[in-house]
């Protein structure tokens, strides 16, 4: 973004010099001139010399004025491409905002509501399995679903991670974490 800022600043500069183009130019020059004496030894006065020159653009709509033209669409140009990528950031950050937070609820579901009770009913399933209650086929199924809720907290927590990394990216610094800390259990300080 910054080299865009630059080259609209630079055709914001040939747009002016441009513009300077069109006016009239103006040279004054002062001389001053020691003579000697003449050969024959006459003295000869010292000699001031003052010239005025005054240039007008008389090409002024076949060479300035195409000039102008094409410097304001360089400089048009390189705004609309400054606010599309400005645009484009803004969008992806929200983006990015939006998938962290959904990361951090989904994380925050899976630790204090969806894991205990995915535990609990392991437990339970263990206990009924020890007292032939239950087969090792359910005793398995409840246990490779507490694997999975765990896989899926991870992820979550992964991809919150992950989306405050895009949106350091995309602010050239690092974010200041006001969406609030993401530790494994999803607890907040």
């Amino acid at each position: 973004m910054l080299a865009l800022q630059g080259i609209v600043v630079r055709n914001e500069r040939a747009l002016d010099l441009a513009r300077k183009e069109s006016l009239p130019d103006f040279d004054v020059k002062f001389a001053y001139g020691q003579r000697d004496n003449s050969p024959l030894g006459m003295k000869r006065s010292d000699m001031v010399t003052l010239t005025v020159a005054m240039n007008l653009p008389i090409w002024r709509e076949t060479k300035t004025e195409p000039r102008i033209a094409q410097a304001q669409a360089m400089r048009g140009q390189a705004v609309d491409l400054l606010h599309a990528q400005q645009h484009d950031i803004t969008t992806k950050l929200h983006h990015q905002i939006a998938t962290a937070l959904q990361n951090l609820k989904s994380l925050r579901l899976y630790d204090r509501d969806i894991l205990p009770v995915a535990r609990l009913t392991l437990e339970a399933a263990l206990s009924a399995y020890q007292v032939n209650r239950i087969d090792f086929a359910a005793l398995l199924d409840n246990q490779m679903s507490v694997f999975n809720y765990e896989i899926n907290s991870i992820t979550a927590l992964i991809g919150y991670h992950k989306a405050i990394a895009e949106m350091d990216f995309l602010t050239g610094k690092l974010a200041v974490d006001a969406l609030g800390p993401a530790d494994k259990t999803g607890e907040q300080p």
